[in-house]
């Protein structure tokens, strides 16, 4: 038995961390109910600084949004002017796929905003179900769980993070090799990503505000990027957890075979324990959805866009520098869908077998009474608990396949536009 409890907070913390970096706070305290009576007892200084961190975070958030939209309409105004102007396709698939990446990135900041509440009133909810005492933590393999979820969580975020700065780098590593050390000459001020902007920034100290504005906004979008899915998957968890105990809970259990009341009572009493457990966990499953199910669905839309502008600089032939970093941006990318449809197979398979534990365990010579309340539950049973892209999608793990099946598509009619 582990000597340590396992915090709620062991699961969001990174997910908070990234919320935090861009000055976000996705909901309000969930930890205790008594944080809103000891408010009011609080010292006037601690509300007011209180007060006063909030409203600088906001600022910063604000601040940090505006820059990304920045970003957002540079690089979207460089496709715009490179195909009436240039017509280079190659340029404009770069592009494309960076543009996709902060779009989604500028969107999850705004969902998030707007879903404050129902986030709020989600994380009480787990926080309310989470095992909390050292005695029932073991019996939901709480340790398992979360060190499953820091490994894949790590891999996307280590793969993601190295892309992202990996890009902002690249001109400055640029410089230092070819300007520096190499002493070639040829070095001509470039900027991590294609824009355009009404103003000319090569040869004047323009350059140096553009470059950091670049910079920081990939940072921004990648901790927007990354802290929505973790709070996604780190809901998951805590359903696919609760499923998992309902089984075993119900496989563990030995109904009554007299017919006394008293020992129907305590079969039947047991049974609507589990309904309303079985039920209250659905509900939770179709508020994620409810909150999430449209950031999934454009970011599998914005998935598929971007490996296939990957896979088409692949064919088209780039330098190896290059195709270090367009590997990198696939392997993040698939990642990315992988633990997200890892997680949606999971709760599938969980909440099925919720059904199968009732059949299995020993019901044969229960009282009718208690058989025929075993029907209610297998019969909820039969309709899965789903993670949702909204209604279009149900998330699983014959979504990555049909995911990666559509980005082939998409890079077969370019790939076709392209050779014409």
């Amino acid at each position: 038995m582990p000597s340590n409890i396992i915090t709620f907070s062991a699961f969001i913390r990174k997910a908070n961390f990234w919320y935090n970096s861009n000055g976000i706070e996705p909901y309000d305290d969930v930890y205790d109910a008594a944080a809103e009576k000891s408010a009011v007892q609080e010292s006037i200084a601690a509300n007011l600084t209180r007060a006063l961190r909030h409203y600088l975070s906001q600022f910063f958030s604000l601040i940090i949004l505006i820059n990304m939209n920045f970003v957002l309409l540079t690089e979207a105004a460089f496709v715009v002017v490179n195909f009436l102007e240039n017509a280079d396709f190659m340029q404009a698939a770069k592009n494309l796929t960076f543009l996709g990446f902060v779009f989604v990135a500028v969107f999850k900041t705004w969902h998030d905003k707007r879903q404050r509440v129902r986030i709020t009133w989600l994380m009480r909810q787990l926080y309310d179900i989470y095992p909390k005492l050292t005695v029932d933590q073991p019996q939901y393999e709480l340790q398992q769980h979360l060190d499953h979820y820091q490994r894949i969580t790590f891999a996307y975020v280590l793969t993601i993070g190295f892309t992202a700065w990996c890009y902002n780098f690249l001109p400055l590593l640029n410089y230092l090799i070819f300007e520096q050390w190499l002493q070639r000459g040829t070095w001509q001020p470039t900027l991590p990503y294609y824009v355009w902007v009404p103003f000319e920034w090569r040869n004047n100290w323009l350059y140096y505000p553009l470059y950091v504005s670049q910079a920081l906004a990939t940072h921004n979008c990648l901790a927007s990027y990354v802290a929505t899915d973790l709070l996604l998957c780190a809901a998951a968890v805590q359903l696919i957890m609760h499923f998992r105990q309902l089984s075993r809970n119900i496989e563990q259990y030995e109904p009554s075979v007299e017919s006394e009341w008293s020992s129907v009572s305590k079969d039947l009493k047991f049974l609507c324990a589990i309904v309303s457990q079985h039920y209250h966990t659905l509900d939770l499953c179709q508020l994620i959805n409810e909150i999430f199910g449209l950031p999934m669905l454009i970011n599998f839309i914005s998935i598929s866009f971007v490996i296939c502008f990957l896979a088409f600089q692949f064919t088209v032939g780039v330098p190896l520098g290059a195709m270090i970093m367009l590997i990198s941006y696939i392997n993040c990318s698939l990642i990315q869908i992988y633990m997200i449809c890892w997680y949606g197979q999971e709760l599938i398979t969980t909440s099925e077998n919720v059904g199968h534990a009732v059949y299995n365990h020993n019901w044969l010579a229960a009282n009718i009474r208690y058989k025929k309340m075993l029907t209610i539950i297998i019969q909820r049973a039969q309709k899965s608990a789903t993670l949702r892209a909204t209604s279009f999608v149900n998330v699983s793990m014959g979504t990555l396949t049909d995911l990666l099946q559509l980005s082939y598509k998409f890079f077969a009619i370019i790939r076709t536009m392209y050779a014409r």
